[in-house]
């Protein structure tokens, strides 16, 4: 018998051998809910805009779009949560291109005695 055929007879029976045995592994997973997430606040800055309060960027709702300030440029999206998407100026409504300074609106917090809502998704304002 040659050599080559030791080594793969002696491979078979130890492939054969460990066949029989098994193996039982236990694995610890702990699963989550996920987070819903919290419904903005919303408070009206003028007739027929509104910006999202206690936020990160200035982010202002107006004819059924969010509006976003960022850099100098504008962006739009139909929910909060979506991506937004950089349009020209001239797409932007009047009423919110008018705002003198988006930027101030960043963690914007209204006096307490304005009015604010709760917008949910697929919610319009008028």
């Amino acid at each position: 018998m040659k050599p080559s055929r030791y080594f793969t007879i002696a491979g078979l029976l130890l492939v054969l051998a460990g066949a029989g045995c098994t193996r039982t592994v236990y694995v610890r997973e702990r699963a989550e809910a996920p987070r819903p997430r919290p419904v903005p606040t919303m408070v009206e800055v003028q007739p027929g805009v509104w910006v999202v309060e206690d936020y990160p960027q200035p982010v202002f709702y107006s004819d059924n779009y969010y509006w976003r300030y960022r850099d100098g440029v504008w962006f739009r999206s139909t929910t909060l949560s979506d991506a937004p998407v950089r349009v020209r100026v001239t797409y932007v409504p009047v009423r919110v291109r008018r705002i003198d300074q988006p930027a101030a609106y960043v963690y914007y917090r209204a006096p307490k005695a304005t009015a604010r809502i709760r917008v949910s998704a697929g919610v319009n304002i008028d």
